[in-house]
């Protein structure tokens, strides 16, 4: 059977979600039904790479001149880096983003452009290729 996933952005969204469609199967990370996994960011669960992770240079300080400006085309292009404090929670979610039971992304994250940023860094950290809806 195929479900729908829904993620959002803050627990106490994917709670109030999950509520109004039922899905009050609780698991760690998310909530289901038969037709729904709802589940959340804890805000910044990936971000843009620090220039360290680049190149080594970069990681001493104070960076010399000749070494500017970083460019991540260089490096082949901009890299995401997982936040290690929410290291767990992103697993659930890339585990659930690419799922074979799941078959569509619903994307539920705050409607400015920093929810959005916070779907899209974790939609593409987890390699998922799934179509997504926003809600």
């Amino acid at each position: 059977m195929s479900k729908k996933c829904i993620v959002c952005e803050k627990p106490s969204v994917a709670k109030s979600v999950a509520k109004v469609l039922g899905a009050n199967s609780r698991k760690d990370g998310y909530y289901e039904n038969s037709e729904y996994i709802v589940t959340y960011c804890y805000g910044h669960l990936v971000g843009l790479a620090e220039p360290e992770e680049y190149d080594e240079k970069f990681a001493e300080k104070p960076w010399k001149v000749e070494h500017l400006p970083i460019l991540p085309e260089k490096y082949g292009g901009w890299k995401l880096s997982v936040n290690k404090d929410t290291k767990k929670q992103f697993e659930v979610l890339k585990k659930l983003l690419n799922s074979a039971e799941v078959t569509e992304i619903i994307n539920a994250c705050d409607e400015g452009r920093e929810g959005e940023c916070i779907f899209r860094y974790v939609y593409t950290a987890a390699n998922c290729k799934k179509p997504v809806k926003r809600l």
